[in-house]
């Protein structure tokens, strides 16, 4: 194999690396645009890699220094596609936990959210019910 080619699936490795670290940054300080900007790219370079790797013995065997730094790379991006799935977990179960508490906060302010000095649901009707005067 050339190493145009190893050169090549190393520089597809290093430009989805540098996108990664760009959107664990952007996780880290709550940029959620961000990540949605970076999303289509990503996506797009995870097909080039399965689409280079889909065959990739070739590029991987032997004990040149090409397919070694290779290896090596693929183990990195690996590490960082597990740091950035973990982070997207988190902000996904935050994202839901907000949600979630901002159904309860809508829950309470409706009718049915009612709750007496304790805590508790009233037992008896919201409004008092309405007496009409019928002696005329």
């Amino acid at each position: 194999m050339s190493d145009a080619t190893h050169a090549s699936a190393t520089l597809l490795i290093d430009r989805l690396a540098r996108l990664l670290r760009d959107e664990i940054a952007a996780i880290g300080q709550g940029q959620l645009a961000r990540v949605e900007e970076l999303y289509p790219r990503k996506t797009e370079l995870l097909a080039e890699i399965e689409t280079t790797f889909a065959e990739a013995d070739h590029l991987l065997s032997g004990e040149k220094p090409a397919a070694e730094k290779l290896r090596r790379k693929l183990h990195d991006l690996r590490e960082l596609i597990q740091t950035d799935l973990a982070m997207l977990r988190r902000m996904t179960e935050a994202t839901s936990a907000v949600a979630r508490e901002i159904d309860r906060i809508r829950d309470r302010q409706s009718l049915s959210g009612l709750y007496d000095r304790d805590g508790a649901r009233p037992q008896k009707a919201v409004s008092s019910p309405q007496r009409f005067d019928q002696s005329i």
